[in-house]
């Protein structure tokens, strides 16, 4: 445990030199004392850390909110959608190379692997789908199923609907490294720097990560089932962000987060091509 003297030193060291360490993002003095929080936010790093995750944080959600809200407007759905997707790709690049100063040298630390990371992410990626695939077995079931045609809809809106199988192929394989490097590396992760408690961290990340899930969860499974849906995905997040906190990488959650979106995009396909035109 470092004293009060050699933590403000670790601290003040990155304030001055932004760059450095942050191959070693998790290697902070961690857990904070209350008494280093204000220390902490008096450093430029710090701040500057804070005022590109703070946007991080809410415009998923607030495009959420539009996109799926617009019926029968598929121009518009799909360039809000799109729109929100460039943004999830650039804005780290830009507030990480630009703002905070992080040379992009430094970002191959995400993507480090060993065997036992990726056997973990295979084993909670298979966890967590079972879970999915089982939960259709109970009276939720149903409940899904009778959303069928919603579901379709909503395609249709988006402009996928012809294009369905590659996009489920997009979604599970890139779509799911990118929201890991977007949440995970970057939000989640700039908030454990920036956070007085790894734990504090670590809801306000999930949650961040739930938010906009949720509204898409609660507008096709109306009441508890669309909230225990977006729940869920928070959970899925805290447990995602405690391997990359495990293991300093993506890789891992990255896999687990692979599976789980081609568990749901085989469950989309179905509720899609087969149960809503028999509806």
């Amino acid at each position: 445990m470092l004293g009060r003297k050699s933590r403000e030193s670790v601290l003040l060291s990155q304030a001055n030199h932004p760059c450095q360490g942050f191959d070693e993002t998790f290697k902070f003095p961690s857990p904070y004392r209350k008494s280093h929080l204000k220390f902490l936010m008096k450093s430029s790093i710090q701040q500057r850390l804070w005022w590109v995750t703070l946007p991080a944080l809410i415009l998923p959600l607030c495009g959420a909110l539009i996109y799926f809200n617009l019926d029968g407007q598929a121009g518009i759905v799909q360039a809000i959608y799109t729109s929100i997707k460039v943004f999830t790709l650039l804005w780290p690049m830009v507030a990480m190379q630009w703002i905070v100063k992080v040379p992009f040298s430094e970002w191959r630390s995400m993507l480090v692997w060993n065997r036992r990371m990726m056997m973990e992410g295979l084993v909670c990626g298979l966890g967590m789908a079972s879970i999915l695939l089982l939960t259709l077995t109970t009276p939720w079931g149903e409940t899904v199923k009778e959303q069928a045609g919603m579901v379709r809809q909503k395609a249709l809106d988006m402009g996928i609907l012809q294009f369905f199988p590659l996009f489920a192929v997009f979604i599970s394989f890139f779509h799911s490294l990118l929201e890991e490097y977007y949440w995970r590396w970057f939000a989640f992760g700039n908030l454990h720097r920036c956070m007085s408690s790894a734990r504090a961290a670590h809801l306000l990340g999930a949650c961040g990560f739930a938010a906009h899930h949720v509204v898409i969860t609660t507008t096709f499974f109306p009441g508890f089932l669309g909230w225990f849906a977006g729940f869920s995905v928070g959970i899925a997040g805290a447990v995602w962000s405690w391997m990359m906190t495990r293991h300093r990488s993506i890789v891992g959650s990255w896999i687990a987060h692979m599976i789980v979106d081609l568990c749901l995009m085989a469950v989309g396909y179905w509720l899609i091509f087969e149960v809503a035109p028999s509806l």
